[in-house]
């Protein structure tokens, strides 16, 4: 009786444990898949099976990389249909930069597993290396809200994907083995290779004339405006760069990559969150260790930087601002635009260096908002004075009096 009790007690504490671990299995199950849920049941983009992102990119094999940022490497894939027995294969012509796999999402995928869109073809998958989370929702919930985000010259997202999400047996019951690097998040965009603005800028031998630098211009504002006052709550990007500017095969101008982008608070003007950006674009202001306080003006700056890097390629901010207090403002445009005689685009170059300098004033207080930008641009009203701007107080609605400055002040702490 002895051997029975003893076996049948080890039996008993062993089902004992077994029916624990099952109820701790479901709950961490269940707590692990709230988030991923809450995208489908908003109607956000579409979730991808990790096996079909590793299939369409050859197992994330280094030669289909085609870009690395801060936060990600992207990868050249090509899904497969559904029913489809043919393997993905590469595609040629492959860019250095990350911004080039990210071009023209012109739609972004459904996510109801029974959508009708094709879910074959090119595409770029974007691996997050150090998940940018903080700030005020959910990274579920940011994507869901950012993918909700409808323009002609924004990106779309066509869908996500989380590997520590994948439901099998031996995941759901070996949880505690699992690492914490396991749960990779996936961004997947459709890919449209045309090359991004700094590539056509900077490395292109072929030079973008002034009218289809004046639309570019006007498509980002545009995304910007959208962004910044159509969208509620508002969306910052935090990352405006000329690498981040996508041009399709008629060069119109799309705004990607929104791994850095952060939803606004609707009561509140302002984001705390860590500083990150692109040294050179990012806000002066926002150049700070630890938690700092972004402001719709922070892209604001970074706008002003690319108009700069637009109209006069080539030239840093503290040249343009020293030939601008010498109304020489003309002198900095790229010397590759001066081949026509049309006062129309001189006038045009002048004024959108003009902008550039006011856009990406070391103050943000002393800066117009991106909706205020595009009315100049687009019904020529007065610039200011901006060699008194900056000598000036101005009250700020976001840090309350800016100290006077000098101009020699903002050329030091404005220059990129």
């Amino acid at each position: 009786m002895k051997p029975a009790f003893i076996g049948g007690s080890i039996g008993g504490a062993v089902a004992l444990v077994v029916v624990v671990w099952c109820i701790l299995s479901c709950f961490r199950w269940k707590k692990s898949t709230r988030s991923h849920d809450f995208v489908t049941r908003t109607g956000g983009p579409r979730q991808f099976d990790y096996r079909d992102l590793a299939v369409a990119t050859g197992n994330f094999s280094a030669e289909r990389v085609i870009g690395r940022g801060a936060f990600g490497v992207v990868y050249r894939g090509t899904l497969i249909s559904k029913g489809s027995s043919s393997s993905s294969s590469s595609s040629s012509g492959v860019h250095s930069r990350e911004s080039d796999a990210l071009s023209s999402m012109e739609s972004g995928a459904s996510s109801n597993p029974s959508s009708k869109e094709s879910d074959g073809g090119e595409v770029a998958v974007k691996k997050i290396l150090n998940e940018p989370r903080g700030g005020n929702l959910d990274f579920f919930a940011e994507m869901s809200a950012i993918s909700a985000a409808k323009h002609k010259n924004l990106v779309k997202l066509k869908g996500w994907c989380c590997k520590g999400n994948s439901q099998n047996m031996f995941d759901f019951m070996c949880w505690c083995y699992r690492k914490k690097k396991d749960d990779e998040l996936f961004l997947v965009y459709e890919l449209v290779p045309n090359g991004n603005l700094h590539y056509h800028l900077r490395e292109s031998e072929q030079v973008i004339a002034w009218p289809t630098r004046y639309q570019i211009i006007k498509d980002i504002g545009s995304a910007l405006v959208y962004l910044h006052h159509d969208c509620a709550p508002y969306i910052l990007h935090r990352d405006i760069k000329p690498s981040n500017i996508l041009l399709d095969n008629n060069f119109n101008a799309k705004l990607a990559d929104f791994g850095l982008s952060r939803i606004g608070n609707q009561d509140n003007a302002t984001l705390l969150t860590t500083a990150i950006g692109t040294e050179g674009y990012i806000d002066p202001e926002c150049r700070k260790d630890g938690k700092v306080k972004f402001y719709r003006s922070s892209d604001v700056y970074s706008f002003g930087i690319v108009l700069l890097d637009i109209v006069c390629t080539g030239k840093s901010r503290e040249r343009v601002w020293e030939l601008y207090i010498r109304s020489r403002v003309m002198e900095a445009t790229d010397g590759r635009l001066h081949g026509g005689d049309d006062d129309l685009d001189r006038n045009q170059m002048q004024r959108v260096a003009v902008l550039g300098l006011w856009c990406s004033l070391s103050e943000s207080a002393k800066r117009p908002t991106v909706r205020k930008a595009m009315e100049v641009l687009e019904r020529d009203e007065p610039l200011p004075d901006l060699d008194y701007l900056v000598k000036t107080s101005v009250p700020s609605a976001q840090q309350g009096t800016c100290t006077i400055s000098s101009d020699q002040h903002a050329l030091k702490s404005d220059g990129t």
